[in-house]
């Protein structure tokens, strides 16, 4: 084994040698004559040059540089789903139920809380103990749908409707929406929200009438 060291040094030794000591340099000749040759080369493998007022040229900055990009125009997709926004939005009205024992009061509002129109029990020719009657509220309910059509001829609108008290007029009100007289408004109701106050606690209750 020391014999095979032995006789493997030279030869590493001499490898070594021939990887480590760098090659005569060129001279100045030469290695400008590289150069040029390297040169050619590459002008060689380079495209035509176009000329100035070629399309294919790419483009060149020019004195006050590359021009300012073009906004991005709308596509029409986007034009479409705009347009459809703008004519989708519908404003929000308020139909306000107030039914208790004695009488029923519709109030229609628009979204600024103005009332458009009202109509209660009394107003459509109910007398005294008759205005707390089914009837009572069922014709309430027509006359004020008759109101709403003629607001949405002019707009698609929106409806939240707000029920207060437990009256007779309250169920009228709520049948009458789901019979032909309540066709046309039906779609445009959104939300029903109840707004009926419940005494939890509370002061004493008022005194029970006697009849």
């Amino acid at each position: 084994m020391l014999g095979l060291q032995t006789w493997r040094a030279p030869l590493h030794a001499a490898a070594r040698r021939t990887i480590l000591t760098p090659s005569k340099p060129p001279t100045a000749t030469q290695g400008i004559a590289q150069l040029d040759a390297f040169i050619d080369t590459l002008k060689a493998a380079l495209p035509p040059r176009t000329a100035p007022g070629d399309v294919t040229a790419p483009p060149a900055a020019g004195i006050n540089g590359y021009p300012p990009p073009n906004p991005p125009k709308p596509s029409n997709k986007k034009k479409a789903a705009l347009h459809d926004y703008l004519i989708t939005e519908r404003p929000r009205y308020r139909l306000h139920v107030f039914s208790n024992r004695n009488n029923t009061i519709t109030t229609f509002t628009n979204p600024d809380g103005g009332a458009v129109a009202w109509f209660s029990a009394g107003s459509c020719g109910f007398k005294n103990a008759q205005r707390s009657t089914y009837e009572a509220g069922y014709q309430c309910a027509v006359r004020i749908f008759k109101k709403i059509e003629e607001a949405s001829e002019k707009r698609p609108i929106e409806i939240d409707m707000f029920f207060k008290g437990f009256g007779l007029g309250r169920d009228a009100l709520y049948r009458a929406l789901l019979t032909t007289e309540g066709q046309r408004v039906r779609p445009m109701v959104v939300s029903i929200t109840d707004r009926t106050p419940i005494k939890i606690g509370g002061t004493r209750s008022k005194k029970a009438r006697r009849l």
